[in-house]
């Protein structure tokens, strides 16, 4: 942001805060620092927890605060490149110590198909990022494979309605078992909501991410890229896919994060797919 905008946003969040205050209520931030004080009143024997590049700097040192510095009591597994919210942190600030030995890098993918990953990792392959431990690294990283097979479509239309129609003769060509393990994965809420009525027009059964909880159902999955995070499924099919990082127009001070956001994202969004991608886009001539 410019710096206009930081002070407008500081003296929101005073406004915001003194507000608070007065009302005698708490923010989510304020949930965790008045956890982060009760877990310091007694120890655990270990804490294992994944996708801690999404947690805010206090939910850190409240893990840390769990089991203060036992030996071997922090189990923490994260990938800096798949964040998808803005800001950071690094161990350190949370006087985590991983020198030496007690950071790994973990190399192997089991999951997806070589193509899809070659797909995903060029989506950001230009971008280099933080990593939780503060080491810059490059955005195209060597990654051992177990699984060779897999495809990945482009499906590319002048219109939006020749893209949607094309997505839902895609969904409607699969097999009930098939459909079960699909997902239909958007940027936004207001994404979904034209897919989820696109859909139900289609006679397509459609389950929401919010609500799964990652036993077979018999219908298509439809969530955010946010609420996909951490599942996979073997067909996944991204209508638009290249909106979010090519249709951004700010000022340019603030345009490369808002476009290296929107490409990490999109990353994250596409390894969810073991098997099969289905890129949309919509390019006119």
């Amino acid at each position: 942001m410019r710096r206009v905008h930081r002070e407008a946003v500081w003296a929101l969040y005073e406004t915001y805060e003194n507000l608070r205050i007065e009302r005698g209520v708490h923010d989510f931030s304020d949930v965790l620092s008045l956890a982060l004080a009760e877990a310091r009143r007694e120890a655990y024997a270990g804490v294992i927890v994944d996708e801690v590049q999404d947690l805010s700097l206090v939910g850190v040192r409240l893990l840390h605060a769990l089991v203060g510095d036992t030996s071997n009591g922090l189990l923490l597994i994260g990938d800096g490149q798949q964040a998808v919210y803005p800001g950071g942190f690094r161990l350190s600030e949370a006087d985590i110590d991983i020198r030496g030995d007690r950071g790994q890098v973990l190399r192997t993918n089991y999951r997806n198909a070589k193509q899809i990953l070659e797909t995903a990792l060029a989506v950001v392959a230009e971008d280099s990022f933080e990593d939780i431990d503060g080491t810059r690294t490059p955005g195209h990283r060597e990654v051992d494979l177990t699984y060779r097979d897999g495809q990945v479509l482009h499906c590319v239309n002048p219109t939006l309605a020749e893209h949607d129609q094309a997505l839902v003769e895609a969904l409607l060509a699969l097999s009930p078992d098939e459909q079960s393990d699909a997902a239909l994965l958007c940027p936004s809420i207001r994404a979904i909501s034209h897919y989820q009525r696109l859909l139900s027009r289609a006679d397509i059964r459609v389950y929401l991410l919010e609500h799964y909880d990652g036993h077979p159902v018999p219908a298509v999955k439809l969530g955010t890229y946010r609420r996909a995070k951490g599942l996979e499924f073997k067909r996944v099919y991204l209508p638009r896919h290249d909106e979010t990082t090519t249709s951004l127009s700010r000022t340019a001070e603030t345009e490369t994060e808002r476009r290296q956001l929107a490409r990490s994202q999109l990353f994250v969004a596409m390894p969810r797919a073991r098997d099969f991608l289905w890129l949309g886009s919509i390019q006119s001539s």
